[in-house]
């Protein structure tokens, strides 16, 4: 058991020299990672800015064209419901009376098909912006140093 001990320090003391070994001789100058700078960011954040405004502006048209296809549809289905019962007021027999029936629910299909169609010509909503990742700071050595010291 000691001699399996031993074996697994020596390879883990190995393993960790031959990390060390490797690193030290790698590029003195690594290349530089594009990261966005505060400027690049403030841009970034600008544009997500007026491509927001727009989004909301689209939404806002939407809506409202939504709405008046909605009150032209309410509109029709009234007219309709508002005939019916003027003319189910003058019927006498029962075949007029389903006559009138037939011709409400023919119109309201009507005005349900007019407005599911009117929705559908509707142009689709953009996607929402994404707002831009601010970059990340770099900290200092020393403050990791003092992020591991316990504390009294």
């Amino acid at each position: 058991m000691r001699r399996i001990h031993q074996q697994a320090i020596t390879a883990l003391v190995v393993t960790l020299f031959s990390l060390g070994i490797a690193s030290s001789h790698a590029d003195v100058t690594p290349s530089p990672t594009p990261s966005p700078t505060a400027t690049t960011f403030k841009a970034l954040q600008e544009q997500y800015k007026k491509n927001r405004e727009a989004f909301n502006q689209a939404v806002k048209n939407r809506a409202q064209r939504i709405r008046e296809i909605n009150s032209a549809f309410k509109a029709s289905v009234d007219k309709a419901t508002y005939e019916a019962k003027t003319l189910m007021a003058t019927a006498t027999t029962p075949d007029q009376k389903n006559a009138i029936s037939a011709q409400r629910r023919n119109a309201v299909a009507a005005a349900i098909v007019a407005r599911e169609s009117a929705v559908a010509a509707l142009e689709p909503l953009p996607a929402p912006p994404s707002e831009p990742i601010r970059p990340s700071k770099m900290a200092s050595p020393s403050m990791s140093d003092q992020k591991a010291k316990p504390k009294r």
